[in-house]
């Protein structure tokens, strides 16, 4: 995999074309058919037998036509990218949307660096021009890869091309420069916004969470209430984090106020979220009053409460969890052995230990070996 560490700033086309039809340049029955088939399609081997009946018919000489089923093989649930890359190879002239849509491929996929060599293949083998839609996908790619000089010199491109302002390119350089740690570049980026949305607000609320600065993120969220911006459940979920960090109480159930009555969307990640800040802020009864009222749960709700009686050393209640647990995962156990081992009590950590090792269906992980061997280092 190439090194972006010293990254020098990308050239662009001389001459930039448009190229995105937004609809049919054949416009007959058999090509609306087709396009509909393309539409209703839902796994890679019928994508093939329509692509095949394009190629037989001349329709996927069509632009459109052949950026539709392009980006059907490259982005559905049952993308190939293999497969979409031999559609796009096959593409005589690709226009800007076929450049972009294998850009967002690739950045969204494991290996992220691919997105860049597709981005220098379109400078250099294309007239197409990157637009407002190229640098979000490429600016992911660099916080992916943690290189703060490709991002820079993304920011770089995306300033001369004139959509360095634009909310979605900027919203994506402030996520890569949190991702690369560069504080200060990304608060410069989010004063440039001229017409901020809660993405941009979010992204910076919970870039000072997960970058150690909680404070900052909750004094935003208290300019974002002046400026009546209407937050959404991730930007309750970035504030609620703050609290937890800081054991700010007060401020979380402020918070929990707010949810109701502004009736932001609590799904199951936000009430995790709000289940978790009163575990690390200790209302243990809060906590318990909130999981008897979820409707749904999931294992890190049961893992959250457990450990909210690990916190308080409350042993029997955080046990009564991991026994009421539908589902039991190594996360649970390994809080219970972490939460006996960290408060002196080895002997109790390997008897739940021995019991996990009679479990079927769970594999041990680090956490376990290591919260294990220092119990039986505590024992002698």
């Amino acid at each position: 995999m190439a090194s972006f560490s010293t990254a020098q700033p990308l050239s662009l086309p001389r001459h930039p074309t448009f190229s995105n039809p937004n609809q049919p340049t054949t416009n007959n029955e058999r090509s609306r058919h087709t396009l509909s088939l393309i539409d209703r399609c839902s796994d890679i081997r019928q994508l093939k037998q329509i692509h095949a009946q394009m190629i037989r018919t001349g329709l996927f000489n069509d632009p459109f036509s052949a950026s539709k089923i392009f980006s059907i093989a490259a982005l559905s649930p049952f993308a190939s990218l293999d497969y979409a890359c031999k559609v796009f190879d096959q593409i005589p002239q690709p226009n800007s949307f076929s450049w972009n849509t294998l850009i967002r491929a690739y950045a969204s996929g494991p290996d992220p660096v691919r997105s860049i060599w597709v981005f220098l293949d379109m400078l250099s083998e294309s007239q197409c021009y990157p637009n407002k839609y190229t640098f979000p996908f490429l600016i992911k790619a660099a916080a992916e890869l943690s290189s703060l000089s490709l991002g820079q010199s993304l920011h770089g491109m995306a300033v001369k091309s004139a959509v360095g302002c634009d909310v979605f390119v900027a919203n994506s350089l402030i996520h890569c420069y949190f991702s690369c740690g560069d504080l200060d570049s990304a608060c410069k980026v989010f004063t440039t916004i001229q017409e901020k949305d809660v993405v941009s607000w979010n992204s910076m609320i919970t870039g000072f969470v997960q970058k150690g600065s909680p404070d900052k993120a909750l004094e935003l969220f208290k300019k974002m209430e002046t400026e009546d911006v209407k937050a959404s459940h991730v930007t309750m979920v970035g504030v609620l984090s703050a609290c937890a960090k800081l054991r700010n109480l007060d401020f979380g159930r402020e918070v929990c106020s707010y949810i109701v009555e502004n009736r932001v969307n609590t799904n199951l990640t936000l009430a995790n979220a709000m289940l978790d800040m009163y575990t690390k802020c200790g209302s243990i009864e809060d906590a318990k009053r909130l999981f008897d009222t979820m409707e749904e749960k999931d294992n890190v709700t049961w893992t959250t409460l457990l450990d909210g009686y690990a916190i308080l050393e409350d042993y029997e209640a955080a046990r009564d969890v991991l026994n009421a647990m539908p589902k039991k995962d190594i996360v649970a156990w390994n809080a219970l052995i972490s939460a006996y081992e960290q408060n002196g009590k080895p002997n109790e950590a390997l008897l739940v230990f021995h019991e996990l090792q009679l479990q079927k269906n769970i594999k041990l992980n680090q956490i376990t070996l290591v919260s294990t061997l220092s119990a039986f280092a505590q024992v002698g």
